[in-house]
């Protein structure tokens, strides 16, 4: 009697626990996005990844889709073998950094790994396979399953942005036995893209355009394809000049076909959609 009112005293503890977690896991998102000083958006973001970490250990908290936590976004794998969560903070200078974490289950139980954003130090990032510390941030808004063989292959497609110049990006993850996850891989059967010719097989398409304009790049259920906006410059002789570039009213897709991901120019879509991320007004206090 007494074993058994201990256990369902525990269980009460852990889910008063998870219930104050997630509440301060919505407040401190909305202080990551909201107050105008950037120290105390650090500190927000600090404490926020540290109790989503801790949120993620339990299983209740794993399975929980956390859409309270509005300021995030999460993708699962659809078996939920693993989950991404991704968010945004903006630094002093008011520059979108991204962060992320995944939760991935495991036989020794949840490994959850955190994300580090190096885009901004990354050449040539079309051709490289990063690790967790080396990440293309993004918020990732939607997962894709395809199979090469018995394989299964994940791909995200993700936000990322920025001025002058943001960016969609159509991502490959893959996560070991051990819960550790990389990205990128050889499934892009495509020579040319975005005005560029692919001297390989890249790992990962980014499509860059002006912030002046919104872009689609989105998983279309009913044709089995990714929709994206066609994106160019205003005239051609501005090639190659991303800032200058938006989407000229016509579509390509990605279908995936025969183990790869191919190119369909001229494709017909006619709607449009955007990851909304509302800054503060102005910042305060230097960066640390």
């Amino acid at each position: 009697v007494f074993m058994l009112l201990f256990s369902l005293s525990l269980s009460s503890q852990v889910a008063v626990d998870l219930a104050a977690i997630k509440d301060s896991l919505i407040i401190l998102g909305e202080t990551i996005r909201d107050s105008p000083e950037f120290d105390k958006r650090k500190k927000a973001n600090e404490r926020f990844s540290f109790l989503l970490e801790e949120y993620l250990s339990f299983d209740e908290g794993y399975s929980d889709p956390l859409k309270e936590v509005q300021t995030m976004v999460s993708v699962s794998e659809e078996d939920y073998d693993f989950r991404i969560f991704t968010w945004l903070l903006p630094d002093s200078l008011f520059q979108l950094k991204a962060y992320g974490m995944i939760a991935a289950k495991t036989r020794r139980g949840i490994q959850i790994t955190s994300l580090e954003d190096q885009k901004r130090n990354l050449i040539e990032p079309e051709f490289l396979v990063l690790k967790p510390r080396q990440w293309y941030g993004a918020i990732y808004y939607k997962l894709i399953t395809t199979k090469k063989g018995r394989k299964k292959i994940y791909t995200l497609l993700g936000y990322s942005p920025d001025k002058p110049i943001q960016r969609k990006i159509v991502e490959i993850i893959s996560i070991d036995k051990r819960g550790r996850p990389k990205f990128g891989a050889k499934v892009f059967y495509i020579e040319d893209f975005m005005d560029k010719k692919f001297r390989k097989a890249p790992m990962r398409l980014i499509l860059s355009y002006s912030s002046e304009y919104s872009a689609t790049v989105k998983w279309n259920e009913e044709e089995e394809m990714i929709i994206m906006d066609h994106l160019s410059p205003p005239n051609p002789r501005l090639k190659g000049l991303y800032d200058m570039y938006g989407p000229d009213m016509t579509y390509d897709g990605l279908e995936w076909d025969d183990d790869w991901w191919h190119l369909r120019p001229q494709v017909k879509f006619n709607s449009r959609q955007e990851i909304e991320f509302r800054p503060p007004d102005r910042p305060i206090g230097p960066e640390k």
